[in-house]
């Protein structure tokens, strides 16, 4: 019975080899990489020395989740493509990156680390056993001299404690060599989470006339990757103009690292619907009930990498990007080298960095919230081929906060909050003189007054917002009236009073206003 297993095996393993001659082995290089918004299109060139006839040149080592329809070869030399196929080996395993070796045999010498501590260890544990089984020298005889039983307990003193230290110092570094092989561990874990899988092939049939070297320019999609945008705007102060610093993240779990190569940012999305709709006959009927059944939703998966912002010092990215508008969709060149490893996780290539116009003031609301904001307006912004997306802020050198960019928007400026300013005092106060409510035959008016105090505690002039507001009805019993506004612009669709004050260092201005409700009597008003 083993004989004819052996005799199976031996011939499996020689069909393999006759199977394997039958091609040639193609050493391919990525040279390139188009990232989409979703999905990402590779490019590989081999080199292979081909006989006369029909050869079989297999390109491995190639990204997973491919779209076979995207495969496109090209040759150049003395051959002509036959045909092109793809397939799966099951053989061949998957090349362990070089961060995974490294970890590997770090586990190895910390694990070998960890064996000869504990072999230590276990040595002092027998010393330790063998002095307190022996406490008192000669066993059980009684008759033991006392300078004998000095000598005894002088031994423990000097030696036991010695041997504990030690075997706590050993335990000490046992306990970091514990903690390191973890870590080591959930690392490796990590970057082997995904299952071994079967290695992409392609297999491209060539005939050559005669001996010649051939290369092949391979292109293909596959869904494991995308990029989105992610931007930092960046201020000095009130008198510079504010830095855009657009950056891609771009993510890939494709299985092969790209390392070194040239990437492309596009802003394309192969994998949405690009079919035009089409009208199709519009039937209507009259109602019919029915009953009610139950629905269910599916979860769509998606890639996704969280994305952590990082500040990224460059120089003017204008000299290495290049934008390219085609019929469809913007692509952004680089000549930068970017290596990206397969890990799934979010890696920033820039893009472009533009000075966009600005202008800066401040604003205050009161009635939400008692402290003066710094605010910039940035012109313009909309025409620089940007992408919706988060964007960082950064004032002065420090982080604000955070705000998001729609270039799709009709406007074409953009507001962001700069932080506080503590040397700017505002208060808001309600006037008790206003706060009567007055009987009127079948009506109720009620009285509102607020006082608003600005203060420019700093050295230099300011020019500050302030806003409150008035409700609006949306009945037609309740009717509001603006008896007093001190000066300010009142926009009756959303209720909004606006001071603009210019304020020199040290000054103060007082300002209120005064509004009137007037509704039946028996009613309530909610949020009055």
């Amino acid at each position: 019975m083993n004989k004819k297993i052996l005799v199976l095996l031996f011939l499996f393993i020689f069909s393999v080899s006759l199977y394997a001659d039958d091609y040639i082995a193609a050493k391919q290089k990525l040279i390139g990489v188009k990232v989409f918004i979703s999905g990402a299109e590779l490019t590989h060139i081999a080199q292979v020395k081909l006989q006369k006839g029909v050869s079989n040149i297999v390109l491995s080592n190639l990204a997973s989740n491919i779209n076979e329809n995207s495969i496109n070869i090209s040759a150049k030399g003395k051959a002509i493509i036959l045909s092109v196929t793809k397939r799966f080996n099951y053989l061949k395993p998957v090349e362990k990156s070089v961060r995974i070796k490294q970890l590997e045999d770090s586990l190895k010498i910390l694990r070998y680390s960890k064996a000869k501590l504990l072999n230590k260890l276990q040595v002092l544990s027998l010393e330790i056993d063998l002095i307190t089984s022996n406490k008192i020298i000669g066993g059980k005889n009684s008759y033991q001299k006392i300078n004998e039983l000095k000598k005894m307990i002088k031994f423990y003193e000097n030696t036991l404690p010695e041997l504990k230290n030690k075997m706590l110092v050993f335990r000490t570094k046992e306990l970091k060599l514990k903690k390191m092989i973890d870590a080591i561990r959930k690392q490796l874990k990590e970057l082997n989470n995904q299952k071994q899988k079967p290695v992409n092939e392609i297999i491209v049939t060539v005939s050559a006339q005669q001996s010649t070297m051939l290369q092949l320019r391979l292109t293909y999609l596959t869904y494991n990757a995308g990029w989105k945008p992610d931007y930092d705007i960046r201020v000095k102060n009130i008198n510079s103009k504010a830095d855009l610093y657009y950056k891609g993240a771009v993510w890939q779990n494709t299985g092969i690292n790209w390392k070194n190569v040239n990437i492309i940012l596009s802003t394309r999305n192969p994998i949405v619907n690009n079919n035009a709709p089409v009208l199709y006959p519009w039937f209507i009927n009259f109602y019919t009930p029915q009953s009610r059944r139950r629905l269910f939703k599916s979860n769509a998966f998606s890639p996704a990498a969280k994305m952590l912002s990082a500040k990224v010092e460059t120089e003017n990215l204008s000299n290495y990007t290049k934008i390219i508008q085609t019929q469809m969709a913007a692509e952004f060149t680089s000549s930068i080298r970017y290596s990206i490893p397969p890990d799934g996780k979010v890696h920033l290539v820039s893009i472009k960095k533009y000075e966009l116009p600005a202008k800066y003031e401040y604003l205050s609301i009161p009635k939400l919230d008692k402290n003066a904001f710094l605010i910039t307006t940035l012109l313009n912004w909309s025409s620089y081929n940007l992408l919706p997306g988060n964007a960082n802020i950064y004032f002065e050198n420090s982080y604000v906060g955070k705000t998001f960019i729609n270039p799709f928007t009709a406007n074409d400026s953009l507001t962001i909050s700069l932080g506080r300013d503590q040397n700017i005092i505002v208060k808001r106060k309600l006037l008790k003189d206003f706060t009567e409510k007055k009987f009127l035959s079948s009506n109720v008016e009620r009285t509102f007054g607020y006082e608003i105090l600005v203060k420019n505690n700093k050295t230099t002039n300011i020019k500050i917002v302030v806003e409150d507001q008035l409700p609006i009805s949306k009945n037609e019993d309740i009717e509001v009236f603006l008896k007093e506004k001190s000066g300010a612009k009142y926009d009756k669709k959303t209720g909004v009073l606006q001071w603009s004050l210019d304020l020199s260092p040290s000054s103060l201005k007082k300002f209120k206003f005064v509004y009137m409700v007037e509704y039946p009597k028996g009613k309530i008003i909610k949020n009055l």
